[in-house]
């Protein structure tokens, strides 16, 4: 498993670059807070002036004290509405949102901006709604919802030009260009807009927007490992940061510099920044930034050779990773760091606890988004089943309506109005069963696409599953070998590894070639000869021409081998022999004679069936197991695709 300390590694910090550019405008300025508040408690001040004071103080606290932005927020709401400010009701309900925004309460934010928007839209203040606008395409985009965060940034947009603020306009087309940022293949689209921001922040000459910008642009070119252009820009934005007083801009800035230096191996360029950027982090208090510049350090001491200070470097990030409270990405981050400085400095058992505990935060990791994902299918599928018994309450009080009606319709005068409404209502009750019976079945096809997901989830969840008595049988047969020969330790490490990462890396495929498959197959057979000496035996017979021409699911060669293993007795005179081969070129045949073991082994089923579920989702051809002259044989269909 590579260390991810290159781009991988950087993605996080420039989409942190990133977010700091959408609300640069409101979150730039360094302000000093003691002479905002004591602005707000003079009550000698104007109104307007006090809540001026009190909402810059909240927008400027928004990010890294979102808490008491809300607090301060929700006393200027207050204040405004008692004293009749509806403009100012508007702008602290912004302000809530963005705090709401910062603490990751989404739906939270949009509920607070749309309350804005609808307040802002009523009072006519185009230039308000223009900022509240552009904050609510901030949020979809958070929410990866990018099509409805366009349209919020367009009407920005429109706004904008309408009431000739030039400024917005401006900050308008760098929202947009983040959005095309976090898109797949939309970095062409994001420089365009920023291009076009740039000429707006030059004609106004805002050095502000122009370090949004110059940020954003090292940023793409940064994803793109266009490495000498991102520092080029990086160092146009630090200029203006510096001159501003930005301290979490100068530090973000420095941190992508510091990057791009170790991937350009310059590395005591990169490690002075590194230390600038650590000492700006402490000041500003920042424990997850300081995880990060730990890990950054880690990743350039790893590639010098120094594997000691890479140790001690990660062995920070990942205290402070522990302290964070939950599971999160900078332990999985310090884990991958420290299993590649120990593999390297030959500690190879204290790599492998490493190993395993970067495996463990990323599989509860993914289980967790596995489960929130499942949440919240079931929360659509309970909404879907509400709705439709929502829809047959009412269809039943609207017919009983209309029969009240009816027995009150008495009157001979009456009468041909009466049969004419019981027409209607009869072709309104067959044409409502028509809609009813359609509406029916189209949430029939919403609750079985749902479930479908949530079967394809939980196989997702089996496709995690790897055997821990492999390692822990490995490392035991590992721990004897290191004594009796080093050569031979040395080789089992190898393959061991090639194994393990193999695991790691395809488990998340869909397929993988025939060729990717075997090499695999072929290490983990090696373990297995070490383990049993000699008692087991792989035989592969097939052709070169179909290694990369056909595709099978990853890992079903290791369970089906693993499964023969388990089963089965073996010894010198009768080893356990399984064997690979072709059939009809539609097939790969897997057998081994049957030599059932004296005691029967308690068995879970999980590995055949996991190969039948994965497969009965990737194609309509079946995988064939059975007993078939004194052998066990297994047929799997060889496919050219994921379809």
């Amino acid at each position: 498993m590579p260390y991810q300390s290159g781009s991988e590694g950087m993605n996080r910090f420039i989409i942190l670059l990133v977010l700091m550019c959408i609300t640069c405008p409101l979150l730039l300025a360094q302000i000093n807070k003691d002479s905002l508040m004591a602005t707000w408690l003079d009550k000698n001040v104007e109104d307007t002036v006090r809540m001026e004071a009190l909402y810059r103080l909240s927008l400027n606290m928004a990010r890294n004290e979102p808490d008491s932005a809300k607090f301060y927020s929700q006393i200027l709401f207050d204040f405004a509405r008692q004293k009749s400010y509806p403009v100012w009701e508007g702008r602290a309900l912004n302000g809530l949102g963005m705090a709401s925004r910062f603490l990751s309460h989404f739906d939270e934010a949009l509920k607070y901006y749309s309350h804005s928007k609808s307040m802002m839209e009523r009072i006519g203040n185009m230039d308000e709604l223009s900022t509240v606008y552009r904050n609510m395409g901030d949020v979809y985009r958070l929410q990866t919802n990018y099509p409805k965060a366009i349209d919020c940034i367009t009407q920005s947009m429109v706004l904008a030009e309408k009431i000739g603020n030039e400024k917005k306009l401006a900050d308008s087309y760098v929202s947009i260009a983040t959005i095309y940022f976090a898109m797949p293949d939309g970095n062409a689209k994001a420089l365009e807009y920023l291009d076009k921001a740039l000429q707006v922040y030059q004609k106004i000459n805002n050095e502000e927007g122009l370090s949004v910008v110059y940020a954003n642009q090292a940023a793409i070119y940064l994803n793109e490992d266009d490495l000498e252009n991102a520092l080029i820009y990086l160092d146009k934005s630090l200029l203006i940061q510096q001159k501003v007083g930005n301290t979490f801009g100068i530090a973000t800035c420095l941190f992508n510099r510091a990057m791009a230096y170790k991937d350009l191996k310059r590395y005591d360029e990169a490690l002075k920044d590194f230390a600038e950027v650590m000492a700006l982090f402490k000041q500003i208090g920042d424990q997850e930034s300081i995880a990060d510049a730990y890990y950054g350090i880690g990743g350039i001491y790893i590639a010098q050779g120094k594997n000691t200070q890479a140790i001690e470097m990660c062995e920070q990030a990942l205290s402070i990773g522990n302290t964070l409270g939950t599971l999160n990405l900078r332990q999985l981050d310090a884990c991958d760091c420290l299993y590649q400085a120990h593999k390297n400095a030959g500690n190879y058992l204290k790599s492998l606890t490493y190993l395993e505990k970067y495996t463990e935060f990323k599989d509860s990791l993914r289980q967790s988004e596995t489960a929130e994902k499942l949440k919240q299918m079931e929360i659509a599928r309970q909404a879907t089943a509400d709705s439709l018994a929502l829809q047959h309450q009412n269809f039943s009080i609207q017919l009983q309506h209309q029969k009240e009606l009816h027995r009150k319709d008495r009157t001979a005068v009456l009468l041909l109005a009466a049969v004419l409404g019981i027409f209607i209502l009869a072709l309104s009750v067959w044409v409502r069963m028509l809609y009813f019976k359609r509406r029916s079945q189209e949430l029939q096809l919403q609750s079985d696409a749902m479930s479908k997901q949530q079967l394809i989830n939980e196989i997702a969840l089996l496709k995690t599953q790897v055997n821990p008595h492999f390692l822990f049988n490995s490392l035991s047969i590992l721990s004897s070998l290191v004594h009796v020969d080093p050569e031979l330790s040395e080789k089992f490490i190898d393959q061991l590894s090639r194994s393990y990462r193999y695991i790691l890396e395809q488990k998340e495929q869909s397929l993988v070639t025939l060729r990717t498959e075997l090499t695999f197959i072929q290490s983990y057979a090696f373990l297995l000869k070490i383990r049993f000496e000699n008692k087991f035996d792989l035989q592969i017979t097939l052709p070169e021409d179909i290694l990369d021409q056909f595709k099978i699911a990853p890992l079903t060669l290791q369970l089906l081998v693993e499964n023969a293993v388990k089963h089965n007795r073996m010894s010198l005179k009768e080893p356990l022999i399984v064997s690979v081969y072709l059939e009809d070129e539609q097939n790969l045949i897997i057998s081994n004679r049957l030599q059932p073991r004296s005691s029967a082994v308690i068995s879970t089923g999980v590995g055949l069936q996991n190969i039948i579920d994965r497969y009965a989702l990737l194609t309509d051809k079946p995988v064939w197991a059975a007993e078939m002259d004194e052998s066990f044989v297994v047929k799997i269909p060889l496919l050219k695709d994921a379809s």
